[in-house]
Parts: structure tokens; sequence; C-alpha cells
């Protein structure tokens, strides 16, 4: 009884042991799906790079050692699966996604004796652009042992090994391709116009947006590899160098354009954390580089924290542009939330987040660039705030309050600017002063007051305004004077509408109001003040005129 006990306890923990695939548990291929080979497959410690030869392939494994993932911080690895060809398809890729490799070495092992080896990683030549796949030949029918052996000084996330057709990967490489070569471009694009745009209006903030476009877009750019494929730059020391350098760039960019020393200067202090923590961690690529993806993560989860805490505070606060600041952010942190944990050991939630992440960066950077639009229209409904301000406190300056007319001050300016004295000009491109007096102004004052006075301004000041369409511009110069600006052709409507007016005070009640007026020519005079002379002069002589018409009527009465 105490054997089979002692068999059946046995047998538990051996079943409980892991153990590599066998030709009999070999798992078939599907055209369908790719197929993961970390998944159902042996993942091992590499203490040598020697591969075994086929027929010692069972031997060896039971050698190694088997553990449940890689270590982050890198290291060197096997990898082994047993799969089963049924399909008629011959061509098949085995990539891997989502990390980086520094070198793999591939064995592929065929039931028929056949042996296929290919290398590839960062320091290997690429079969597919951008990307680690490499192209292997199944034959139908057959049974395949694969080994592969990968080392790197870190990993950016747990490696996905899959098999697939070859034909379905190139054109998902292709599509992947696609979007980072788009982001990239727009992101370049987006760089060269705001730097362009800096160059006129110096504005900081744009600088800095412009600078950190540069850092994110060199940043997923060594990613993704573009310079080792375009100038076979393969030094892993630097590719965390941008990505230290994006959250100090940023800071300098939303510090001033929220305005934060300004409005929120303790918060503008805090943010000095993003200076300190990148440049700190900054010296790990180059002295430890395994951890300096876990640094990165810290610093760039720091820097989204307080980016979005100050676009909260300044939206708050009603500054406009911060809206679009905070979607900017909105768009990173979504992907950064999903590529994050992967950083650091977590399962992954969707595939392919790197490139996610960038996408989310590019319209990360769009936005960015909407909230700058938005603070140069912002501005500029400010400027023109300010500017109709200005016109009407210019036209309240340049406006008498009693009589809604145009004052001296306007007066004075619309000689030097509007008039100009050339004696040859045509004479129905003449201009024409006429002066005008209020007779009888001062006396109503001392008789019936000054309210009765201003009264009678008024409702001259009116009738003078319904002979609008025969004149440029009316003033009130003060007082009981008063000037019309127009041209020669109106001169004979103006005169009728002078004594219509008159007449009409006189209606009104005002029998002692009176209006004399003097009419001079531009081209008479040689300068604004003798043209106003002149019409002084002429203003007066009328005044006279009418004085002794007036006492020659009074005396002829008496007679």
């Amino acid at each position: 009884m105490v054997r089979v006990l002692f068999i059946l306890m046995l047998g538990t923990l051996l079943s409980c042991l892991p153990t590599s695939a066998s030709a009999e548990e070999a798992l078939a291929l599907s055209t369908t799906h790719p197929f993961p080979l970390e998944r159902s497959g042996t993942l091992m410690i590499a203490k040598s790079t020697d591969f075994p030869a086929p027929q010692d392939i069972r031997t060896w494994l039971n050698k190694q050692k088997p553990i449940p993932a890689v270590n982050l911080y890198g290291g060197q690895y096997w990898l082994y699966n047993e799969i089963r060809h049924n399909s008629n398809n011959r061509d098949w890729a085995i990539t891997i996604d989502n990390t980086l490799i520094d070198r793999m070495e591939v064995r592929v092992y065929g039931s028929d004796g056949s042996v296929q080896a290919f290398q590839s990683g960062y320091q290997h030549q690429l079969d597919f652009p951008l990307h680690y796949g490499k192209r292997v030949h199944l034959a139908p029918g057959l049974t395949y042992r694969i080994l592969i052996h990968f080392d790197s000084p870190y990993f950016r996330a747990h490696p996905h090994f899959e098999l697939l057709p070859a034909a379905k990967y190139s054109q998902r490489a292709m599509v992947e391709n696609l979007v980072v070569i788009g982001c990239m471009g727009a992101l370049l694009a987006l760089c060269l116009f705001n730097l362009f745009i800096w160059t006129q209006d110096r504005d900081r903030s744009r600088l800095f947006y412009s600078l950190y476009l540069l850092t994110y877009a060199t940043a997923w750019a060594l990613v993704f590899h573009i310079p080792t494929t375009l100038f076979d730059f393969r030094d892993l020391r630097w590719h965390y160098v941008p990505f230290f350098l994006m959250p100090i760039l940023n800071t300098l960019f939303y510090v001033d354009f929220l305005k934060l020393k300004i409005n929120q200067p303790a918060l503008a202090n805090w943010n000095r954390i993003n200076y300190g923590l990148p440049l700190l961690f900054l010296p790990s690529c180059f002295i430890a580089p395994s951890y300096a993806h876990a640094l990165a993560t810290i610093a760039i989860t720091v820097w989204l924290v307080l980016a979005l805490i100050s676009g909260i505070t300044a939206w708050r606060q009603r500054f406009r542009p911060a809206r679009y600041f905070i979607l900017a952010f909105v768009a990173l942190v979504i992907p950064g939330l999903l590529i994050l944990p992967s950083n650091i050991g977590l399962p992954e939630l969707i595939d392919q987040t790197q490139m996610w992440a960038l996408v989310g960066g590019t319209l990360d950077a769009l936005l960015l660039a909407f909230a700058l639009a938005d603070k140069i229209t912002l501005l500029s409904e400010q400027k023109d705030h300010y500017l109709r301000q200005l016109n009407d406190t210019l036209e309240l300056a340049h406006t008498d309050s009693l009589t809604g007319l145009r004052n001296r001050y306007a007066f004075n300016q619309m000689v030097g600017q509007r008039f100009r004295f050339l004696a040859n000009m045509e004479d129905h491109n003449q201009q024409i002063l006429i002066l005008i007096d209020l007779d009888g102004l001062k006396r109503i004052n001392d008789q019936y007051g000054h309210n009765t006075g201003d009264e009678l301004l008024k409702q001259f000041a009116k009738g003078l305004q319904k002979l609008d369409q025969h004149y440029d511009a009316s003033f009130r110069l003060g007082g009981d004077e008063f000037a019309i600006f127009s041209r020669a052709p109106h001169e004979p409507s103006l005169r009728e509408g002078l004594a219509t007016l008159e007449q009409r005070l006189i209606e009104y009640g005002f029998n002692e109001a009176g209006i004399s007026y003097g009419l001079a020519y531009s081209h008479e005079c040689a300068t604004p003040d003798a043209l106003f002379d002149c019409a002084d002069t002429r203003m007066y002589l009328h005044k006279t005129s009418k004085k002794r018409r007036r006492e020659d009527i009074a005396v002829a009465d008496v007679i």
C-alpha cells in the first residue's frame, strides 16, 4: 500500500515539473492565426551559445533549467518548441515583437534531417525593414523542432515569438511600417513648421515644443531601429537618452505655455522634478543600461502626472488653450498606461504597444499644436478687444460729451491728417472749411441759465447732424464755435441748410439765437492755419454784416 502511494505521489510530482515538447506532443500550425512559440514552448537560461546536434537535442534539453519568464534586466536564453506542419504553405516567418533583442540565432530541425540556421536582432541584418522577423521554409507533413538562442542587455517587455505565414507577416510589417513612417513624418513636419514660426515670433514655448518633437521622434526612431536601417547605427547605450530628455523639454514647454511661473509659482517649482530626475537617471544609459528602461519608466510616469496636474490647474483658471493641452496628454497617457506595465514585467493589455504609443505621441503632438494655435487665437482676440477698448477710448477723447459731435482735438487731427493743400487742384475736388459761431449763446446763458444754453447747443448739434449727407465731418470747437469739413459741390446745400437750421432754432423758442459762418477753400491757403484764419475772418465778417443789418432794421422801425 505504501509503495502504491509512493508511486502515485512521485507521478504527481513529475507531472508538475515543466517538460519539453516531444515529437508526439508537437502542435499543429495554423495558417489563419500566428502560432505563439513562447506560450507552448520551453524557456531556459542559456549558459552557452552552442547549439546541440539534431540527435542530441533530447539529451541536451534534459540538462537545461526551464524558467517561467525572461528577466527584463537582460540575459541569455533558449526557447524550444516543436510544431507539426500539415498545411501546403511552405513560406513562413519567425518573428519577435514588442521588445528589444540584441542578438538572436535560430535553428530549425526538420524530421527529414534538414537544418535551417539564421540570425536576427539589433546587431544583425533584417529581412523585413524595422522588424526582427526571419523567413523559414517548412515542408508539409513534417515535424520541426525550433531552438532559439537570444540575448540582450535589457528587454523592454517580455518577448513574443510567433510563427506565421511569411505573406501575412510581410503585409503586417508593411502596414506597421507605414504607420511608423507616417507618424515620424507628421512629427518632423510639425517640428520644422513650428521652428520656422519661432524664427518669426520668438515664442519660447514654440521653440521648446519643436525641440520636444525632435527628441520624441528621435526616441521612437531608435526604438523602431530606423537609424540602424538607414545608417547602420547599433549602439544600444543611446537608445534611452532621448527618453530622458523628453520630460525636460516638454516641461520647459508647458511651464512657459501655461504661464505657471506667473499663475502657479508653487506648481512651477514642483515641475522642477522633471528637470532633476531625468538628468539624475540619464547616466544609467552608459553605466547601467540594463536598468535604463525601468528608470525611464519612472521619470516618464512622474512627468505625465505633473503635466496633467498642471494642465488641469490652468484649465480651471480659465486658460482656454489648456483644454487641448489636457487632451494631448490624455492621448499620450492612454497608450502609456498600456505600455508602461509591460516595462516592469506586468502582462501586456494589447499587441504592438510600441506602435500604439507612437500613434498616441503623434496625436499628442498634433493636439499640442492645436493648443499653440488656440493660444495665438486667444492672443489675437485679446488684442482685438484691447484695440476696441482703445478705439472706444479714443472715440470718447475725440467726442464732445454734450453735443455728441467731434471735439477740437479731433478737428486738429483731421486737419493734419486729411487735408492736402494743393493750389492746382480742380475746383470740384477742393475741400472747404466752414467755421460756425452760434450767436446769442452767452446772452441766453445769462438770462435763462446754462441748462437752456445747453439745450440750444444740443438742438443746434442735432440740426447740424441732419446735414451730414453734405459734409465729411462736423465739430464743436468749444463754447459756441463749430466747424464743418466738406467739398466744394456741397457749398450751396450747406448754405441753405444752415439758413433753415437758424430759422428752426427760432421756432424752438430760441429767439435770440443765430448762426454766423465763414467759408474757406483749400486752394486759397497754403497751410491749415491759413485756412482756419481765412474761414474765421469771413465768419466774423458775416457776423458783423448780420449785426449791422439788424441795427439798420431797428433804426428803420424807430423812424
